[in-house]
């Protein structure tokens, strides 16, 4: 029981965990898989997923994972973010060269790494957290629902993330229809 309690009791577990889970194990699959073509979507969703578990786990879960940068008070907080962005900036750029080598249009390797980059950093960022704190308001006063644990913020943040990819998708679709009629 002292070695449970001990595990528990170690600062940052919840980010380590994640770190082993969403970036070492499942890029791992995915590379030694050889499905580079998962990798390079996957990348861009750590940042929308690290959010969600950030704002929904606060106070107590996630709070060096991906901290607001107006609250970033620790190193680890900071290393943190830092290391999930790159990770994403990697998968941004990996997609748009490898769009742009495939279609030979520069304007369309342009445009996708564009609209990724929109939807991941700005959107993610600022909207995201914004919509899981409105769901847990509207659940805490409106419904006056009074359920334990965070459940709903991390459905919000899912369903959020999922609608963000829908829009990201169909933007692409869109754009890529429309700068290859141009060409």
């Amino acid at each position: 029981m002292q070695f449970l309690n001990l595990c528990l009791s170690i600062p940052n577990l919840d980010t380590i965990i994640f770190y082993v889970i969403f970036v070492i194990l499942i890029p791992y699959y995915l590379i030694s898989s050889g499905d580079y073509e998962s990798l390079k979507y996957y990348l861009p969703g750590l940042v929308m997923a690290a959010v969600t578990l950030t704002e929904a786990g606060k106070p107590n879960l996630f709070v060096n994972l991906y901290p607001n940068p107006c609250n970033q008070r620790t190193f680890n907080g900071f290393l943190s973010t830092n290391i999930i962005n790159g990770l994403a900036v990697v998968g941004i750029l990996i997609n748009s060269l490898a769009i742009t080598m495939t279609s030979n249009s520069i304007s369309l390797g342009l445009v996708t790494g564009l609209i990724t980059f929109a939807i991941t950093f700005p959107l993610a960022q600022q909207i995201l957290p914004y919509f899981i704190r409105e769901v847990d308001y509207l659940f805490k006063t409106q419904a006056r629902l009074y359920l334990p644990g965070n459940w709903h913020m991390y459905m919000a943040g899912l369903i959020f993330s999922a609608l963000l990819l829908c829009i990201q998708y169909i933007m692409l679709i869109g754009f890529t229809s429309y700068i290859l009629t141009i060409q």
